[in-house]
């Protein structure tokens, strides 16, 4: 749940700040106190673009047990004098990095997904821990992956290869691989696995992902929102601003732990000037769990 593990040639995000220093993040909520509404725009500021208001604690309850964590920023754009971006609307491949980095994937930026009463106290109960200090161990912080829709949403960049039949996504974060293939329907009862079974195909120049079957051992995100085997994920990819992004909005279903289906849009940015570097889970892991507690070291 803290998605803070080290490894050798770990890559710094926004900000200059690592994985670990999210960490820090995650405590230092904990010691915040009730949210605090946005003030009164002053004549001055009236004509300034106001910022869409972020709950700072679940519910916007302004209980500080259950603050959550702030996001960090991710990857921008490419910086100047990069190669331009690829056109073509059906050629995906090349390095792309997520703008922004949501703990909480639900309907919007801190707003929790539509959990079922059951659930969201689960929920509460992970925030909560995280909070005292004690976060709950989770898959990642165990070298296991980090699950979908999850994966999608982590602050690493994304390598896209395109070969006939499939398409891969090849995540700098724990060296993890989706294949999604573009020749061939779910089969009748798919293996159940961390990245679930992917398949895609092409509607105009939008590319829709199906993906099912996925292990409840992981989380929907970082704040520990649950979900069962029966987690169904729907992407929409779609170049926008002249290839230089894409444009993901991702849609979360599960009649056993959501009250409804829900969707959210999230941007990865075009990054021909990025890399993807080694990330090593097992080695360095200053996260590994005691006790069913993930501990930073």
């Amino acid at each position: 749940m803290s998605g803070c593990h080290s490894s050798h040639g770990m890559r710094r995000v926004a900000l200059g700040l690592s994985l670990a220093a999210g960490c820090l993040a995650v405590l230092a909520a904990g010691t915040g106190g009730a949210d605090q509404q946005t003030p009164a725009a002053s004549t001055s500021d009236r004509a300034q673009p106001q910022r869409p208001f972020r709950p700072t604690t679940l519910f916007n309850s302004g209980d500080p047990t259950l603050a959550l964590t702030p996001p960090l920023l991710g990857g921008g754009r490419a910086p100047p004098g990069s190669a331009p971006p690829n056109p073509d609307p059906r050629d995906l491949e090349g390095v792309w990095w997520v703008q922004g980095y949501e703990y909480l994937l639900g309907p919007a930026p801190g707003v929790p997904p539509p959990l079922k009463p059951k659930y969201m106290q689960i929920l509460e109960q992970r925030i909560r821990a995280k909070n005292r200090g004690t976060p709950e161990a989770d898959t990642e912080t165990q070298c296991l992956s980090h699950g979908m829709p999850r994966l999608m949403e982590s602050p690493y960049p994304i390598e896209i290869v395109q070969t006939p039949g499939r398409i891969t996504f090849l995540h700098e974060v724990a060296h993890e691989v989706r294949r999604i293939w573009m020749n061939r329907p779910h089969p009748p009862h798919p293996r159940i696995s961390f990245l679930g079974d992917s398949v895609g195909r092409w509607q105009g120049d939008t590319l829709i992902v199906d993906t099912v079957a996925i292990d409840d051992r992981s989380f929907i995100d970082d704040e520990g929102s649950s979900h069962s085997t029966r987690l169904h994920l729907v992407e929409r990819y779609r170049k926008i601003d002249g290839g230089a992004a894409l444009e993901l909005i991702m849609t979360v279903e599960d009649p056993v732990t959501l009250e409804h289906a829900y969707s959210y849009r999230r941007i990865l940015h075009w990054r021909p000037d990025v890399r993807p570097e080694e990330y090593i889970c097992e080695e360095n892991n200053r996260n590994a769990p005691v006790n069913g507690i993930t501990v930073a070291k």
